[in-house]
């Protein structure tokens, strides 16, 4: 069987750490690869080690290519034919904040680089062109990038890598926010095009691998702990997170939230329309709609902080515009991509999350003992010592959303918006956090949860609400779902 890619031996360390230990792998013709682990395992890195974008330690280890069945070392002629999808590359377009339109980002993949330097010939443009139909990209393909929503920022990278039409494709967490339509969607595709491209491809849900994976393997600690045919199994994680017994709010409960009449721009785009809703304590809910509908606009808009037009009538704890952001970052937590995208600060863990108590980014001043007692005991309480003492930066993308979400809870808010923060997180955390959210429910906190999978609602919603077309309508009262 003819090899595409060898792994032989391969180490890499990384700020001191051993990430990768020993690990020998090959991708043949016809293989298609789920890779499997916890957070900061090493997945991520393994990944970029196929991908030809991550350097190994200089020990004898290599690496060899073999696209067209001659073996080669050189790295650099990996790019030409493997393309990369992760949630780094994500994160690294979000905070550039270009100004440029969704299709540039898509014809850059034709070089691989972050700008096109070059007018495309025709049958470069023609290839756009098709991408952009088959996933239906044209309503926000002109847009700036600036002002799409983290899951049409993810739809365009996937066409990006896409429009190489590469031999190898490597996906990380490709699926982090895409709506189930655009998930289902990109699914199918890459099933129908497993016959040209071999696919290789980590993510903490099972059930987002297509169809046509052949082979899986377990990454732990840096090693390659268990490999093997076929796919991995598709069970859902209900039975990890089964909801506890929560009681319905009282019919009158004390009103936390109240937006009347509210428009929204992000630019010059309206992305929300004539908004009326409230939230009491108590009334934990969830938030619906596709990619680009407005939901983390909406969630900005309860937390604060993102304004809404002239004529809106919003009332915060009983108060009334202007709020005071900082006396409400002291009551309303809110975890989201733009948070993570914004925290870029190379502290210590321990000092990430006690910025939770100024909610700041980054912190200025040194925690009390009070301060640093709570941040010690909510580390344990995650599961996150094995984190300790590390700086936030060299973190994995998972392991940061750990982090943040921890940052959040280190003074207890009576609103806690959850933005589509499942993503990521493997299993053991989201058991560790809904136990968490739980008992903070109990005590009195509401929360609000964003989410494309009825999975991460963690049965503790009252209310379901979708936002389609800038608008917000109430679908059921929902009670442990």
């Amino acid at each position: 069987m003819l090899a595409r890619v060898t792994l032989e031996r391969i180490n890499v360390h990384l700020a001191g750490r051993h990430v990768i230990r020993d690990v020998s792998w090959t991708l043949g013709t016809g293989e298609h690869w789920a890779f499997l682990g916890p957070n900061g395992s090493g997945k991520s890195t393994l990944l970029r080690v196929i991908a030809g974008t991550q350097w190994i330690d200089y020990d004898g280890g290599k690496r060899v290519y073999s696209p067209d069945g001659i073996r080669r070392d050189a790295v650099g002629r990996a790019a030409t034919w493997i393309a990369l999808v992760s949630a780094e590359q994500h994160e690294h377009y979000a905070r550039l904040d270009l100004p440029l339109p969704g299709r540039e980002i898509i014809e850059s993949g034709i070089d691989d680089g972050v700008y096109v330097h070059r007018a495309l010939d025709a049958a470069e443009a023609a290839r756009v062109d098709g991408i952009v139909e088959r996933f239906d990209l044209g309503a926000f393909a002109g847009r700036p990038v600036r002002e799409l929503s983290s899951g049409q920022l993810r739809r365009l990278l996937i066409a990006r890598a896409l429009v190489r039409e590469p031999q190898v494709l490597v996906l990380d967490e490709f699926t982090n926010g895409l709506d189930r339509a655009s998930r289902d969607d990109v699914l199918g595709f890459l099933d129908r095009i497993a016959d040209t491209a071999a696919l290789v491809i980590a993510s903490h849900r099972p059930a987002d691998f297509p169809a046509a994976i052949t082979h899986t393997g377990t990454i732990r600690d840096g090693t390659l702990a268990t490999t093997g045919a076929g796919r991995p199994p598709t069970h859902r994680r209900r039975s990890s997170v089964a909801p506890s017994a929560a009681e319905a709010p009282p019919a009158r409960a004390d009103l936390l939230v109240a937006i009347r009449h509210a428009d929204v721009y992000r630019g010059a785009t309206r992305v929300l329309h004539d908004v009326n809703w409230e939230l009491r304590r108590g009334e934990h809910t969830a938030i619906r709609g596709g990619n680009g509908a407005g939901k983390s606009t909406f969630a900005g808009l309860i937390a604060g902080t993102i304004s809404a037009a002239a004529g809106a009538e919003i009332v915060r704890f009983g108060e009334t515009e202007p709020f005071d952001i900082w006396k409400l970052k002291e009551r309303i937590a809110h975890v989201s991509d733009d948070l993570q995208i914004a925290y870029t600060f190379g502290e210590p863990i321990e000092a990430v999350i006690a910025s939770g108590f100024p909610s700041s980014i980054g912190l200025f001043s040194i925690p009390t003992a009070e301060q640093a007692a709570a941040v010690d005991e909510l580390v344990g309480r995650l599961g996150l010592d094995a984190l300790r003492g590390r700086t936030f930066s060299r973190l994995s993308f998972g392991e940061r959303r750990k982090v943040l979400i921890a940052r959040s809870l280190v003074r207890r808010p009576e609103i806690f918006i959850l933005d589509e923060v499942w993503n990521g997180l493997d299993a053991g955390f989201r058991v560790a956090l809904h136990a968490l959210l739980t008992e903070m429910t109990a005590a009195g906190t509401t929360l609000v949860a964003i989410a494309h999978d009825d999975e991460d609602l963690l049965g503790l919603t009252h209310r379901v609400y979708t936002i389609d077309g800038g608008s917000i309508r109430c679908e059921t009262a929902q009670k442990n779902r």
